[in-house]
């Protein structure tokens, strides 16, 4: 049994991140056919966490970022940094560059992979969505 007079267990964001990607990709079995947002939509980073396919040939994510604070220099070192910490799996290491943006930010690719990244307060960027096609 635990000790509870040393307070709460300290979890990593990494695994934070990596058990709710596990958790929602085995919850979006069996609901490909709800109503994706189109490509390129930004997402509400504050209150969204999902896995959609919009069509049989792509994937994607979005996470639910804890804050706006605390990110990279860029919208490529973000991706770069989310590549390697971010827990999902399949992204690419390197490649990365900027290929759009759109009201909410601003769109990085490598290979099929596009990854959406948003700008803080503090002024440096963390990737909120994702998407495989």
């Amino acid at each position: 049994m635990r000790d509870r007079s040393r307070g709460p267990v300290s979890v990593p964001l990494t695994w934070t991140v990596l058990v709710t990607a596990a958790l929602l990709a085995t919850a979006a079995c069996g609901t490909a056919a709800e109503a994706a947002p189109p490509t390129g939509a930004p997402t509400n980073a504050a209150t969204s966490a999902s896995i959609t396919q919009p069509h049989s040939s792509c994937a994607g994510f979005s996470l639910s970022l804890v804050s706006d604070r605390g990110g990279r220099p860029s919208p490529v070192a973000a991706a770069e940094w989310f590549a390697g910490h971010g827990g999902v799996a399949g992204v690419p290491q390197s490649g990365w560059r900027k290929v759009g943006q759109d009201e909410g930010g601003v769109i990085v690719g490598s290979g099929d992979l596009r990854l959406h990244v948003i700008r803080g307060s503090d002024g440096t960027w963390q990737v909120d969505s994702g998407s495989w096609c």
